[in-house]
């Protein structure tokens, strides 16, 4: 239980932070004809019923779906959609905040694996690329999430959220699991509302604006995970409140009630790119009417987060104490990848430990120099030493008495005085 606790803390002071969100306001109801979706954001975000003007080029598009989310490429005249993000860079002035700069990067580094992954902008294009290497070793996943909102996104009474977007490292989606995170909370622990979301190939065939996809994945699709594992029992999805936070990830596994890995997932490089971000509604009165929704410019603000100084400021103490003492214990992301890369070394391609500290110390001495290798070495070599003997003093002198004295606890509640006591689950 220490050691899940200690893990626990290291996660949530590297990737999280509490913070209190004011109060969202809501803006004041439109006309039936004009309707558009509430959505509130720290400077101005104006929710209205658009037509993208750049897909107005082209008419003609199509429809693939999986379950109830849809990669759209069809303009439905009867839905409304409001941009939260706007990836494209040649509209945003240098006063202007990018949008790729309110996201932070969420991958299995966390739980001791070796994949990466950023979301960046591309200077003179309309999308940005969310792009990196995922690797099953140790984990299996790569994300992506905004860093804490100053003000929760009003979406009223929204149906999902839509995505922009198109796959340009390869032509096998449906290898990966796609999803995307919504929180509906201030926490930043690890229980989010993910729903999987379909991603169409990329036909290179086509023009520049026609491999783009709309996908809509509904509010209704969403259910709460901890990890790739559903909560059971946990409530639906309920957006009235404000949304905190919103995420994407590649993984290797299926949300499900049992941790399930997909079959033939391909690891690797890949490259999304985004263009947009944003909520929508399926307007009923519009579709009855069969009223053309109006068209209208884009003009709405990229929601303001908290910036990376200010999320460390708000860190608790406590956990800015305890950080250091942990990544020294437990090791850096660093130390994680030289472990697993030792794996690989010795595991897959036969090397001795000693032969494979040999190869690490060639390659560091052909960009550093031999004096600086072998300095950088022995350093590697003294941490790892350190931090083995760190651990095994901590088993020997805190988990295993924790352990004994639980056990002996349980044992004499159970045979002493007949307690009814709750057998806990062993870890494979």
């Amino acid at each position: 239980k220490f050691l899940l606790l200690a893990v626990t803390l290291l996660h949530s002071s590297h990737y999280a932070v509490s913070f209190t969100a004011p109060t969202s306001t809501k803006v004041p109801s439109l006309p039936n004809h004009q309707k558009q979706r509430k959505l509130v954001q720290p400077i101005t975000f104006i929710s209205t019923t658009i037509k993208d003007s750049r897909r107005e080029k082209d008419a003609s598009f199509k429809l693939a779906s999986t379950s109830s989310a849809t990669a759209e490429l069809t303009s439905d005249s009867s839905t409304s959609f409001a941009t939260a993000f706007d990836f494209d860079t040649t509209t945003t002035s240098t006063a202007e905040k990018i949008a790729a700069d309110s996201f932070e990067r969420i991958d299995d580094a966390i739980m001791g694996g070796i994949s990466t992954s950023s979301l960046r902008d591309v200077p003179g294009k309309t999308y940005a690329s969310w792009s990196g290497v995922c690797r099953i070793d140790g984990g299996g996943f790569c994300g992506t999430r905004t860093l804490p909102f100053r003000e929760p996104l009003d979406v009223g009474e929204s149906d999902g959220i839509f995505v922009d977007c198109r796959l340009a490292s390869d032509d096998e989606p449906e290898r990966r699991n796609w999803k995307v995170t919504l929180r509906t909370d201030s926490s930043r622990g690890e229980m989010v509302y993910q729903a999987a979301f379909p991603l169409p190939k990329t036909d290179k065939s086509k023009s520049e604006e026609e491999q783009w996809n709309r996908i809509k994945i509904p509010f209704s699709d969403f259910q709460l995970v901890r990890g790739p594992r559903v909560v059971v029992g946990a409530p639906t999805l309920n957006a009235t409140g404000g949304i905190y936070q919103i995420g994407f990830s590649l993984s290797k596994f299926v949300i499900g009630v049992n941790t399930t890995e997909l079959e033939g997932f391909r690891p690797g490089y890949f490259d999304l790119q985004l263009r947009r971000v944003g909520f929508y509604t399926d307007d009923a009165s519009l579709k009855e009417a069969e009223v053309p929704a109006p068209v209208a410019s884009l003009n709405v603000s990229t929601p303001e987060t908290l910036t990376k100084d200010e999320v460390e400021k708000k860190r608790p103490l406590i956990l800015k104490i305890i950080f250091p003492v942990l990544k020294l214990i437990f090791g850096s992301e660093k130390a994680n990848r030289r472990k697993s890369a030792m794996k690989i070394l010795t595991q897959k391609r036969g090397l001795s430990r000693s032969k494979a500290i040999l190869f690490g110390l060639r390659c560091r001495a052909k960009s550093y120099g031999l004096l600086a290798s072998l300095f950088q070495t022995g350093s590697i070599i003294a941490m790892d030493s350190f931090r083995t003997v760190v651990r095994a003093v901590l088993r020997l002198c805190l988990f295993y008495p924790v352990i004994a004295i639980s056990r002996s606890i349980r044992f004499v509640k159970k045979r002493v005085f007949g307690m009814k006591v709750k057998e806990l689950p062993r870890m494979e």
